[in-house]
């Protein structure tokens, strides 16, 4: 996390935007001082910061090659209807009005997922257990309809933070194998992975053609 991020201001409009101004300044530099290439950049999010990392996605000026998001708030639509009891105080705070009437306006603007279209980074979705892999869907389902690179994994578990060593094995080994394979251009060769590989082949196509009629990285004037 970057110098900035300790003064973020939390459950307000600048919160998100505040976390990826000192990603972006840790990562720029690291770049500058030689030990990361710019071209190989990837982000994780978890539980709070999948919110950062998909505002990042969608607002940042840093070229991503690749992102992971595991079982968090996202502070989007789908989010917020599937539990408004839950979700409504601290999102209506967060994009800055309830997404009715008016305020559908502010969250049109500021929540990530619609803004699906700047993403530009192949995204894996990670949901643990079949409630949190419905509370990821939208990112998911959104990506798919647009023709972006993204994947779905429903972790065997119920748990949030991750006991089980068996299912703590399969999240950070897929977490390791998605960035290795973006980032290095890499494929485990365990047999028990080649169905993976295969898929993530197909997105790696879909990538490079929609690399081949958008910019990258997307406008940081959002």
């Amino acid at each position: 996390v970057g110098a900035n991020s300790g003064n973020c201001h939390l459950v307000t409009p600048d919160e998100a935007p505040c976390y990826v101004a000192g990603f972006e300044s840790g990562a720029n530099q690291l770049v500058s001082v030689g030990l990361v290439d710019p071209e190989k950049i990837g982000i994780i999010g978890f539980s709070r910061t999948c919110f950062y990392v998909m505002e990042m996605l969608t607002t940042g000026s840093i070229h991503l090659k690749a992102a992971s998001i595991t079982d968090g708030v996202m502070e989007d639509y789908f989010q917020y209807i599937l539990n408004p009891d839950r979700a409504s105080h601290e999102s209506n705070s967060m994009i800055g009005a309830p997404p009715f009437g008016e305020g559908l306006q502010q969250w049109l603007k500021r929540s990530p997922t619609f803004n699906l279209d700047k993403i530009t980074a192949p995204l894996l979705v990670v949901g643990e257990g079949p409630i949190s892999l419905l509370s990821m869907w939208e990112p998911y389902a959104g990506l798919h309809y647009l023709h972006k690179p993204v994947d779905l994994m429903m972790l065997n578990t119920g748990e949030h933070v991750l006991t089980n060593p068996a299912v703590r094995m399969a999240s950070q080994g897929g977490s390791v194998d998605w960035f290795r394979f973006w980032l290095q251009d890499y494929e485990d060769p365990d047999p028990a992975k080649a169905e993976q590989y295969k898929r993530w082949r197909d997105l790696r196509t879909l990538q490079e053609a929609n690399e081949r009629t958008s910019p990258l990285p997307h406008s940081s004037s959002n």
